[in-house]
């Protein structure tokens, strides 16, 4: 390495070259450039979810019952690939059972119902494959360092899950709530970032509840689009 603004770093997987102002990624057949800044903010910013504990719960859903903490879960919010190896990003849920039925409940978490990767990530995979190829989704996450499959982009895309608000980061175009997640991390003096900071960037994922006629979701827009190439 030399001089701070060139490196290379040549893996199985594809070559990596570095250059300001963007960074170039060749991942089998397919050339994503990204800038550089993008990468630095999105490592950063999921970098500062980890640890983070989530330990605040509503009443019972069942019977407005009081929560009374049970026990700590650790959840695996995504995995972060960078040139020193990957990092699994975890945060702490805390379990909470109700003083008066006993039901489990869980304390407020950046998770959408019934997904395994944090709802930012999410969002990214739904919001990307609404402009490209499922595969050159995940090409364009793994290049931002942000580990995800093809089968894993399809499964969210083509899910009840809701079609996040974009904008565009440094020239890509990005959902709300993953830019508004990396921003929040960084306007904020380290280490001040909260759970609460970390749900209200997320537009808090766990109330979400699919509509019964499946309208304004990602399923539906895939299959509107996918009938628009037939026509």
């Amino acid at each position: 390495m030399g001089g701070g603004d060139y490196e290379d770093n040549y893996s199985a997987r594809g070559l990596i070259t570095r250059f300001h102002p963007l960074l170039i990624i060749i991942m089998a057949r397919h050339l994503v450039k990204i800038p550089s800044l993008l990468m630095t903010t999105v490592s950063v910013g999921l970098s500062s979810l980890d640890g983070t504990l989530f330990a605040k719960a509503k009443p019972c859903p069942l019977c407005g019952g009081k929560p009374q903490p049970y026990d700590t879960k650790e959840k695996q919010y995504m995995t972060l690939n960078t040139l020193m190896g990957k990092k699994r990003i975890i945060v702490k849920v805390r379990r909470f059972k109700c003083k008066e039925c006993g039901t489990l409940i869980y304390a407020e978490e950046p998770f959408y119902p019934d997904t395994r990767l944090g709802s930012a990530v999410v969002d990214m995979a739904i919001s990307l494959s609404r402009l490209h190829s499922y595969s050159h989704t995940a090409n364009i996450m793994n290049a931002l360092g942000i580990e995800i499959d093809r089968g894993t982009v399809r499964n969210y895309a083509l899910s009840n899950l809701p079609i996040p608000q974009a904008n565009f980061l440094y020239g890509m175009q990005l959902p709300n709530s993953f830019i508004s997640l990396m921003t929040t991390e960084i306007s904020n003096p380290k280490g001040s970032i909260t759970s609460e900071d970390i749900l209200a960037a997320s537009g808090y994922p766990d109330l979400y509840k699919a509509p019964t006629d499946g309208k304004g979701t990602s399923a539906e827009f895939q299959k509107q689009k996918k009938l628009r190439r037939k026509s």
